[in-house]
């Protein structure tokens, strides 16, 4: 049993002793990491877990055809990382690529997606107006869940009626005085 307890202290002070190496973490983007954007962003922003090291770091912004919209114009502003758009042009999914580097930690390089309509390129449904139907047409297929609902709401005030007539009649009547019996024949008896 010592033995037993040995090898699982010494596994663990083995585990606890241990540094994993470190790799810087994004903490947020700008624009969101899978959003749809209806207006052209002017900048993408990479935000890391630490402070990030000057001129160590890369950002390329690419379109749906693998064009750079980037303007190449890479600035860090303590763990931000920021890099200028040029006006987006055509609707698709824009890939960012980066690498960010700490001190003293591993880098941390990959990559994310967000999605731009054009509001030129958008297409919107116009809606068509509808043709005047006759409101009691059995075409419409609420018609008879709606016909139902109203029997329901006249029938449950028709219950209502009937049930505050009885109740009136039930409690507004006072109830009647027990008359006691007397019995003659016993009150006879004593008067002889």
């Amino acid at each position: 049993m010592k033995r037993l307890i040995q090898v699982i202290s010494m596994f663990m002070f083995a585990l606890l002793g241990t540094n994993p190496a470190l790799a810087t973490s994004i903490v947020s983007t700008s624009p969101t990491a899978g959003s749809i954007l209806s207006v052209s962003p002017s900048a993408v922003s990479i935000k890391a877990n630490s402070d990030l090291v000057e001129g160590a770091n890369s950002i390329e912004v690419t379109n749906p055809s693998g064009v750079r919209v980037d303007d190449g114009s890479i600035q860090v502003q303590g763990s931000v990382l920021l890099v200028g758009l040029k006006p987006l042009e055509t609707s698709g999914t824009y890939t960012v690529s980066y690498t960010l580097m700490v001190v003293d930690e591993e880098s941390s390089s990959g990559t994310f997606t967000f999605i731009y309509n054009a509001p030129g390129e958008m297409t919107l449904a116009t809606p068509e107006p509808a043709a005047s139907e006759d409101p009691l047409s059995t075409n419409n297929p609420n018609r008879l869940t709606d016909l139902f609902v109203v029997g329901l709401m006249v029938f449950a005030f028709i219950v209502l009626v009937f049930l505050s007539r009885y109740a009136k009649q039930t409690f507004n009547t006072p109830s009647k005085p027990k008359v006691q019996r007397k019995n003659p024949s016993a009150s006879k008896k004593f008067l002889k």
